[in-house]
């Protein structure tokens, strides 16, 4: 059984599971999982025929019992099926965005409580990187928003390393107000270019 194109979460087990096959032998499973709300496609070719599997837990199977087979598992299916493989699976990327007041490092109000969800998501990771990259608005002179936008960058890893984290394992930028999240002329204040985004791997 062959993959090809593949763009969505896909897990293979060299055992059926018992919903796909009665008789379960030998054979290969591919299911395909969504990935944060989004799907893609698995082209899988077994036996000269061709299966494009571009639903959420659509799967395919080849079995020297029952030959090959499509279906449409359930997540209680998958889980059961590919158990090891999802306790092993890596922990996917995720970026979070803090929003900041202006000309200050100070987090807004809805930010401090968005804080939580990152440092949640740092503490289910047994490893981890921290990327915090600082912007700014284009109000005020060039030079003084990349130094603002560090400040920024550099407030959030302090409030992580006050967590615990440490710092050698948070890298910080400042972008000032490059890489705007919403362009502006200059010296237009925009609530959401002042911002850290933190992407944690």
């Amino acid at each position: 059984m062959k993959r090809f194109h593949a763009r969505a979460a896909v897990l293979a087990l060299l055992a059926l599971a018992a919903a796909c096959a009665k008789q379960p032998g030998p054979g290969t499973l591919v299911v395909v999982l969504p990935e944060e709300g989004e799907i893609g496609g698995v082209e899988v070719q077994a036996g000269g025929t061709s299966t494009l599997l571009d639903r959420p837990y659509a799967s395919a199977s080849n079995n020297a019992v029952t030959g090959s087979s499509t279906a449409t598992l359930d997540q209680a299916q998958v889980e059961a099926a590919f158990a090891a493989a999802l306790e092993a699976r890596p922990i996917l990327p995720r970026k979070f965005v803090l929003y900041f007041k202006t000309d200050s490092d100070e987090l807004t109000d809805e930010s401090l409580a968005a804080f939580e969800e990152v440092f949640a998501d740092l503490a289910a990771r047994p490893h981890y990187e921290v990327t915090v990259i600082g912007h700014t608005d284009r109000v005020a002179e060039a030079g003084y928003n990349v130094e603002l936008s560090r400040e920024r960058a550099l407030k959030v890893r302090d409030m992580l390393a006050e967590r615990g984290l440490p710092t050698d394992t948070i890298t910080v930028f400042g972008r000032g107000e490059n890489d705007l999240l919403v362009p502006t002329e200059d010296e237009v204040a925009e609530p959401l270019n002042r911002r850290v985004e933190v992407t944690v791997r």
